[in-house]
């Protein structure tokens, strides 16, 4: 990022967050097959094991680690230059998850933070169903639900997304005082 002194404050936030965004590191992993050198004990490859996003992605942290160690950090630096380089692209930190494209719309409306809240969860609690409402402000912007709060949050979010930015919004339902 040295290498962009131009750019702004906000271009380098995002190219930051693509760098060390756990899906995207997975996926230069998986490019460089990483996955076949990873060795899980048996509850770990029960559990998705070495095809999980968190297990490559910090797989390759550690690759980085170890060269940093073994070579120093020019080499270190090199490898990252050369193996996340497009991660690190103006352009690449876009938001890709609806909870941050949300955050960002509502920041260049001008409007407040989105804030989630879990209204409801179902189910035994190894299957757990969550309900989730996202506000901005005292205006409801949208529900989502699903299988951890994770990802009912991010259901909220891009529902709030669809509707923010139809042509014919639905209307908002108001926080009670």
């Amino acid at each position: 990022m040295a290498d962009r002194p131009d750019a702004d404050e906000g271009e380098l936030t995002h190219a930051r967050a693509a760098a060390v965004n756990q899906s995207a590191l997975a996926a230069r992993a998986r490019a460089l097959q990483l996955d076949e050198w990873v060795r899980l004990g048996r509850g770990a490859r029960r559990q998705g094991g070495r095809t999980k996003d968190s297990i490559l992605a910090n797989a390759l942290e550690a690759v980085i680690g170890a060269l940093y160690l073994d070579g120093g950090l020019d080499v270190a630096r090199g490898f990252v230059q050369r193996e996340l380089e497009t991660l690190l692209e103006p352009g690449a930190g876009r938001p890709r998850d609806a909870k941050s494209a949300l955050q960002e719309l509502l920041q260049s409306q001008g409007r407040e933070p989105p804030s989630y809240a879990t209204v409801a969860s179902h189910g035994p609690p190894h299957a757990r169903h969550f309900s989730v409402e996202v506000w901005a402000g005292p205006t409801l912007v949208g529900t989502g639900s699903g299988g951890s709060k994770r990802a009912a949050e991010q259901a909220a979010a891009s529902a709030a997304l669809a509707s923010l930015t139809a042509d014919n919004p639905p209307s908002a339902r108001e926080k009670s005082p």
